[in-house]
């Protein structure tokens, strides 16, 4: 008897809990099922949407002349948000100010000036220690990203889905375009509610050919871009958010294999939480982390941004820098917005930071999109100086009016300006002059320990040594962390050689700086399909994605 009693009271709670837990789950999909009967309700009587697509395709379309030269972006143009200006006087005058008063001062107070200038710089570093950890700790809290059961969005198979508009920029694709559409035919939404736009340049006739000779279905539709300055992937966008017919709009690139419950796990997140969230951002990592040393640093970087940095960005309320790929709009929101800058040429970033600058959140979404690692060294260092040099274009753009940021109290704003772009590149200058500093210490120690005691006070000299022992550490350690999230085991060793990656970093920032000055809008177009030389991408997975020769 009193065993029975004993599995009962083992059992039961078992069956409870159970039962709780499916209980909860059929009232979830109801709830989901409502609200998506509701909202295609209200998309199919309501005619608001129509006319602000109306409105803002002749607001779009229109030519503009800036500077005396006719420009079309095909979006409204924002002058005081677009990085066509790189420098504006204040700008240019403030900078000329700093390095002279940093040269006469050199001159005058010599040693002090330098005291004060690593000073400020140890101080930097280790802010951006501190931030990154308390991001740390929050990104492994379970809400820092939102979890949508695949069982719940297959038990909603025959609701009401709204439409969605893809958006694809092609720029000779022609290697990876089979395999963009197998992976987007795997998605699992309704082709009746879908709509896919290939974003072709006028001078790309191949691209177009390469798609045309596919036969695909009707729900495929390319574009052609006209011809104008600048070509790059957030004017081609622009155009086809004019074209969009989606109630929601995602971006594509290339290269890229998305999860197929992706669209609709999109949806549900958008439908958990209040109108104040205009975008969704699916995580991204890499289908061929194992092909050379180069792609495995990569793939562990992506693990490291999109499941450690975004999620714990996110949780401190800061601004979210969008990534280039999989980000999930409302598309009635991003048409508020003006669309994308064509001028900056990380138009993620930039937009990320409008998003917040109009009190719009991000929320990051636990799907994630499989794209391709850069494999080669040159392509490389094109891609991540575009991505510097698009960063560097942001912090300018948006540091153009730091005091009225100041007055209106939107000290938040201005924090996350710093924290999220400033701090991210300013690092990449000065780790070079870091290094160098301790390189010097090292091998000259006897010759060279009186300067470094005139330039380094007692406590930012600690600073600075726990900076390099423990900061460094602790960045390893945020690689191998994100390496652990995603179970990619075999990655964790070459963590270890992560600070070679590093030194490639800050090359690549020198590049991005010489290039913002002499071609600030020029697009480093990346190469994709490097992946595909002698090898087939198995795409029935692509959680699981593999690569067999």
């Amino acid at each position: 008897m009193t065993v029975q009693v004993l599995q009962k009271t083992i059992v039961q709670p078992d069956v409870a809990t159970k039962q709780l837990v499916e209980t909860q789950k059929l009232k979830h999909i109801q709830q989901y099922k409502d609200w998506l009967t509701k909202h295609a309700k209200y998309h199919r009587t309501s005619d608001v949407e129509q006319r602000e697509k109306q409105d803002y395709q002749q607001q779009s379309t229109q030519v503009l002349k800036v500077n005396n030269r006719e420009i079309t972006t095909f979006a409204p143009f924002l002058a005081e948000l677009s990085a066509l200006q790189t420098f504006t006087q204040p700008q240019t005058l403030t900078f000329c100010l700093m390095a002279l008063t940093w040269g006469i001062s050199g001159l005058i107070f010599g040693l002090n000036t330098v005291a004060v200038t690593l000073t400020m710089i140890v101080i930097l570093y280790s802010v951006n220690l501190a931030l990154s950890i308390i991001m740390t700790l929050k990104a492994t809290q379970p809400s820092a990203q939102e979890q949508i059961d695949d069982a719940i969005v297959h038990a909603l198979k025959d609701a009401d889905w709204p439409q969605y508009t893809i958006l694809c920029p092609l720029y000779r694709e022609l290697a990876v375009v089979p395999q963009f559409v197998q992976a987007i035919q795997a998605l699992d939404y309704p082709t009746d509610k879908l709509q896919v736009l290939f974003l072709t340049e006028a001078n790309d006739p191949d691209t177009r050919a390469a798609i045309q000779a596919l036969q695909l279905p009707s729900h495929f539709q390319i574009l052609t871009v006209p011809d104008g300055h600048p070509r790059t992937k957030p004017r081609a966008c622009n155009y086809g958010l004019i074209h969009a017919t989606g109630n929601y709009v995602v971006i594509y690139d290339a290269e890229d294999i998305p999860d197929p419950l992706q669209l609709k796990k999109a949806v549900l997140t958008f439908a958990n939480h209040q109108t104040d969230v205009a975008c969704v951002q699916a995580k991204l990592n890499c289908y061929n982390s194992q092909q050379n040393l180069l792609t495995r640093w990569y793939t562990a970087d992506y693990s490291m941004w999109f499941d450690l940095i975004l999620p714990g960005l996110q949780q401190l309320g800061f601004a979210v820098p969008l990534g280039g790929t999989s980000n999930h709009f409302l598309t009635s929101a991003l048409r508020i917005l003006g669309g994308w800058d064509a001028y900056n040429v990380t138009e993620d970033c930039d937009l990320g930071l409008r998003l917040a600058r109009c009190h719009l959140k991000t929320v990051i979404l636990n799907s994630t999109t499989q794209e391709e690692a850069t494999s080669l060294l040159k392509n490389w260092l094109r891609q991540r100086s575009r991505w510097i040099k698009g960063y560097m274009q942001t912090y300018l753009v948006h540091m153009r009016h730091p005091l009225a940021m100041l007055k209106e109290r939107r000290y938040k704003d201005l924090i996350s300006l710093q924290v999220v772009v400033g701090n991210r590149v300013g690092i990449l200058f000065l780790n070079p002059l870091m290094w160098a500093f301790t390189l010097i210490y090292i091998l000259c120690n006897s010759s060279v320990v009186t300067f470094y005691h005139n330039v380094f006070s007692t406590p930012i000299f600690y600073m600075s040594i726990c900076c390099l022992i423990f900061g460094n550490f602790f960045y390893m350690y945020l690689y191998l962390l994100g390496c652990l999230k995603k179970r990619q085991y075999h990655l964790m060793i070459w963590t270890l050689l992560i600070p070679v990656h590093w030194i490639l970093s800050s090359i690549a920032a020198l590049l991005a700086c010489w290039e913002l000055l002499v071609k600030p809008h020029h697009w480093q177009k990346t190469i994709h399909g490097l992946h595909l030389q002698g090898t087939r991408v198995i795409v029935e997975n692509p959680e699981q994605v593999t690569i067999r020769p």
